[in-house]
């Protein structure tokens, strides 16, 4: 081995390079899946993916002539506009360009994140190469962190969590390589770690206690005073960003970082989502990740914290991870962030394990059944993320050559275009994002309501969309109604594979009825 200039970690050197052919066809592979996999995945784990997003940069696209139809926090003014900008950017190329769309909107944001996970990832293999000790191992890096079915769903969603996840490790991949660096590290590297953590933080803001601990962590064991001197503007830049990135979305100067304190922990409005024990984490991240790999994770994770408590990422996620604990409101998508650092972890836990283990055929039968497992983990992941995207699109293809489209429903009954808000005030939130521009949606409080207006909209010569969670709407109305077939799997998935229906079940409750014109009343004689 043979060390390159100073501040990076030793690499193969010319004789090795069977060795380094092999990352990097791993690599190479790695990314084409990972690009390849952000094309096909559709929908969202949580629907505040969407509206944190989607929608504000769908507003600042469009405009509108209310916004009583945004989720309760963009009156709050509580979301960070820093990605919301960089979606508005993008859409706005693609205006421009002539080619812009929703999906196409939604598939350049995901690829662009997929090459963002694509960099934070190789940077945390740089930086942990020698750490790793064995070729095998550092495949299997590679392996984990590029072909795991959790890791790359997480790499390709354009979303707050992920966002900070690729950022943190970014921030830890440049911080572990700065550790080894000669001469020490100075001014510049300096500016870009405070720039890191600066983004990380105006990115999502619950990602402040993880910075909390670094913080500590470089007081402790890394203590440069040049290093020092130049995180302070790396940090102003990033966070300077993020102001200008509010003021741009809400229209005025606002301390957006106070408004979500106030509303989420000092007004506990947060809980009113839901309060869950302090186990919560423990018996959610098994059933949601698989009890078999949901518990390998759990035991990676204690495991590092207990034989590295030097290490920076420890002193990242240990303060990120108790906090959550202690919060009543609690959901798995919270800890995504600690999951990009997955490979690294599950690779430090294996190094325990006795070598003699992974011998022999059963470990290599293990190793094909695990893959295949995973293998279906990635195809049921994008058949089922595209339920909404098929819905989407099917009233994109119906709307399309025809005049003014009016949909109703009534409110509180869920439909992929609404659903219904009760934190600070009851009522619908709408997606407009996926809306054609000649569909308009309104809503009614009652079925009698509802009936009257499709009368009347459809006498006044417009089309008129019923959305209903009812499968046996037909039966249950007045009006002359015909059901729009829509199912998002293929058609020879649907011929040769439908046991005892199972396709059905996506689309059972996400139905859409259009109202059929009234025959014209006969003259008079």
């Amino acid at each position: 081995m043979k060390h390159s200039k100073a501040g990076k970690y030793p690499f193969p050197s010319p004789n090795c390079s069977g060795e380094w052919r092999s990352y990097r066809r791993i690599l190479l592979a790695g990314t084409l899946f990972t690009l390849l996999f952000a094309l096909l995945s559709r929908g969202f784990y949580h629907p505040d993916e969407h509206f944190q997003i989607l929608e504000y940069a769908h507003l600042k696209l469009f405009g509108a002539e209310t916004t009583d139809y945004l989720p309760w926090e963009y009156h709050a003014m509580m979301r960070p506009g820093l990605q919301p900008f960089i979606a508005w950017l993008l859409g706005r190329g693609l205006l421009v360009a002539g080619y812009y769309s929703p999906f196409a909107l939604v598939s350049l944001l995901q690829l662009l994140s997929a090459a963002f996970s694509v960099v934070a990832l190789f940077a945390l293999f740089r930086a942990v190469y020698d750490e790793l000790g064995t070729a095998c191992r550092r495949r299997w890096f590679l392996y984990v962190g590029f072909f795991l079915c959790f890791e790359v769903y997480l790499h390709v969603h354009f979303t707050a969590e992920m966002a900070t996840g690729n950022l943190l490790v970014l921030l830890a991949a440049r911080t572990l390589r700065l550790r080894h660096s000669t001469p020490p590290s100075g001014f510049r590297a300096g500016m870009l770690l405070g720039l890191l953590a600066g983004l990380t933080f105006a990115v999502r803001y619950q990602a402040g206690f993880a910075l909390a601990g670094y913080g500590l962590w470089l007081l402790c064991y890394h203590r440069r005073g040049r290093l020092f001197a130049g995180m302070v503007p790396g940090v102003l830049l990033a966070l300077a960003a993020g102001v200008l990135a509010d003021r741009w979305f809400y229209g005025e100067w606002t301390v957006v970082p106070y408004n979500y304190l106030r509303e989420n922990i000092l007004n506990s409005h947060m809980d009113e989502f839901g309060v869950s024990p302090w186990w919560f984490y423990f018996t959610e991240s098994l059933r949601e990740g698989g009890y078999l790999f949901g518990a390998l994770m759990l035991a990676a994770t204690g495991w590092f914290f207990i034989r590295h408590p030097k290490n920076p990422v420890t002193w990242m996620l240990v303060p990120f991870l108790f906090v959550h604990f202690l919060l009543g409101h609690k959901e798995v998508r919270f800890f995504f962030p600690a999951l990009f650092f997955a490979p690294y972890l599950l690779l430090s836990f294996a190094q325990t394990v006795p070598q003699r283990l992974f011998a022999g055929r059963g470990w290599r039968w293990a190793v094909g059944v695990a893959a295949f497992a995973n293998l279906c983990g990635c195809v049921y992941v994008i058949g089922t993320g595209r339920e909404n995207t098929a819905f989407y699109r099917m009233i994109h293809a119906y709307c399309d050559g025809k005049g003014e489209v009016v949909a109703l429903d009534c409110t509180g009954d869920w439909n992929l275009y609404s659903y219904l808000q009760l934190v600070k005030k009851r009522g619908m939130v709408d997606a407009r994002f996926y809306m054609p521009r000649n569909f308009r949606l309104q809503h009614t409080d009652s079925p009698e309501q509802l009936e009257r207006q499709a009368r009347e909209l459809a006498a006044s010569g417009r089309q008129v969309v019923i959305l209903s969670a009812d499968p046996d709407f037909a039966e249950h109305t007045t009006l002359a109604v015909r059901k729009m077939e829509w199912n998002p799997y293929p058609g020879w998935v649907r011929r040769w594979f439908n046991f005892n229906g199972w396709t059905r079940f996506p689309v059972r409750n996400k139905n859409a009825y259009e109202v059929c014109a009234a025959p014209a009343p006969a003259a008079a004689p």
